[in-house]
């Protein structure tokens, strides 16, 4: 099924493909709050299970069942899924990442916008790594997103997902405003830039207290010094 991708991941799109094509230093470019500008490399993206960062390497284990990977870039995940025996999709909504995802040996894979995707079967797992719940981008998204989880997953299904308290770190954060982890951020790829999007950061206690709130009870499996923390959740 193709859905029309919105302008704000068409970098993001764009520049996994360069990657693909073997341009292996292309990196996007984030434009923060501040004006900044922060560059990532796309390598993170096509990262095997040995290269993957602890907190990653302890959550896929975690995975049970029928599991969709949302937002899975290039399919990283997917691929080490697959390689334990796994029955993974991979969901994204860039055309471009998907058609990676193929390419590399991803066997199932979905082009979708999460919240608008029903699946014919629920799934025992959702996989949102890289701080991948993020996509939300506020609060109340958050809730829209958990309700819409609990309607695609099995009565003994679980969200697992990474996420950080900001307030370990030294960044600058506005408490003015509702939840002190919402970010405005713009992509950018050789000139192609995207339209603004909101991205949340949310800390175990607001996690916790949201997860509650929507049905699902929240475990923490794994912390990190920095803030960074691995969570499972479970159906109420």
């Amino acid at each position: 099924m193709s859905i029309l991708i919105p302008t704000s991941w068409q970098p993001h799109g764009l520049a996994l493909k360069a990657y693909w094509k073997g341009n292996k230093k292309a990196a996007i470019d984030i434009h923060m709050d501040d004006e900044s500008i922060t560059s990532m490399p796309i390598e993170i993206y096509f990262r095997t299970r040995e290269e993957l960062p602890e907190i990653e390497k302890i959550a896929l284990p975690l995975c049970k069942g029928k599991t969709l990977d949302v937002g899975a870039g290039a399919g990283a995940h997917c691929l080490a899924l697959q390689e334990h025996g796994i029955d993974v999709t991979g969901l994204d909504i860039s055309p471009d990442g998907v058609e990676i995802m193929q390419l590399r040996g991803v066997k199932k894979t979905v082009c979708q916008d999460f919240l608008k995707y029903y699946p014919t079967e629920a799934f025992d797992t959702l996989l949102f790594l890289m701080n991948g719940i993020g996509i939300a981008g506020n609060l109340p998204q958050l809730e829209e997103y958990l309700r819409h989880a609990h309607s695609v997953t099995t009565a003994e299904g679980q969200i697992i997902l990474d996420s950080s308290d900001l307030t370990f770190t030294e960044l600058e954060l506005d408490f003015d405003q509702e939840y002190h982890g919402v970010f405005n951020y713009q992509l950018s790829f050789e000139g192609q830039i995207g339209a603004a999007y909101q991205w949340l950061y949310i800390d175990q206690e607001k996690l916790t207290e949201v997860a509650e709130k929507n049905n699902w009870l929240c475990e923490i499996i794994y912390e990190q010094e920095d803030g960074g923390f691995l969570a499972r959740l479970t159906k109420a």
